[in-house]
């Protein structure tokens, strides 16, 4: 087994790595590791996912949110022994599965939390199909497609639904959507199954800009993204039972 060490560059952070590298007893191994260890908060963790997206991720949270850590400080000598005795238990994380097409080429990209789509100088115009139906035809400044984990970031501060992981599945929330007696959009989160595809179009191809996560693009002649929920593809490691409800309860309720 091999492992590496992606870090924030504070204080904190760069101790809890010197201890770490004193006292695991794996090869390091930057390009190709079996297990990554995170130290620091939820942006950290999730452009590590996106580097080594084949990894076991353990996560120390020493950030300003710590939803994906399942270990603290106080776990440092306890994640030590489950990595040199690999003793862990592995939770899997659904992620989003998105195909972005435009004129000239395709993009498969996959998402954490979300996936956005929009077009910040004007109101985005799209096409929504869920499983080569037409739902709606949007109008606004964008659309939010997020993960039963995702839901409490970005999606939350729209006022989408937090979703239970347990539920496997995903939802669309709109983003400052335009509803008038020429416009009709649904006006509220759509929360749906694993098994559905949805498709986004525009009526004619046009620049938009996409978020995938902490990663952004583009795209010039945007004509459509295709997305579904992939089950199982992340593989987030922890020492000891630690529920979705807790991880809620430490990032948004406690004081």
């Amino acid at each position: 087994m091999k492992y590496w060490i992606i870090h924030k560059e504070d204080a904190l952070s760069l101790e809890v790595q010197k201890h770490l590298l004193q006292k695991i007893k794996l090869n390091l191994d930057e390009n190709d590791p079996d297990l990554v260890i995170v130290i620091g908060g939820d942006g950290t963790f999730i452009s590590a996912v996106h580097q080594y997206p084949h990894a076991i991720f353990f996560g120390i949270h020493t950030g300003h949110l710590g939803f994906f850590s399942n270990y603290t400080l106080n776990d440092v000598e306890e994640l030590i022994k489950n990595v040199n005795h690999q003793t862990y238990q592995i939770e899997e994380i659904d992620v989003l599965e998105c195909n972005l097409k435009t004129k000239e080429e395709s993009l498969q990209v996959f998402a954490l939390n979300e996936l956005t789509i929009l077009t910040p100088p004007k109101t985005l115009i799209l096409d929504v199909e869920i499983d080569g139906k037409r739902l709606e035809t949007f109008r606004g400044t964008g659309l939010c497609i997020s993960t039963p984990y995702g839901s409490t970031a970005y999606n939350k501060s729209l006022h989408g639904a937090v979703l239970d992981p347990s539920l496997k599945a995903f939802q669309i929330t709109e983003i400052a959507g335009i509803n008038s007696n020429q416009y009709r959009t649904l006006s509220s989160p759509l929360l749906l199954s694993k098994e559905r595809l949805v498709i986004l179009k525009t009526k004619r191809p046009e620049e938009v800009f996409v978020t995938v996560d902490h990663l952004s693009y583009s795209l010039k002649d945007f004509e459509s993204v295709q997305i579904h929920l992939k089950e199982g593809k992340i593989r987030l490691a922890h020492c000891k039972e630690n529920s979705y409800i807790e991880r809620i309860r430490r990032t948004f309720l406690m004081e």
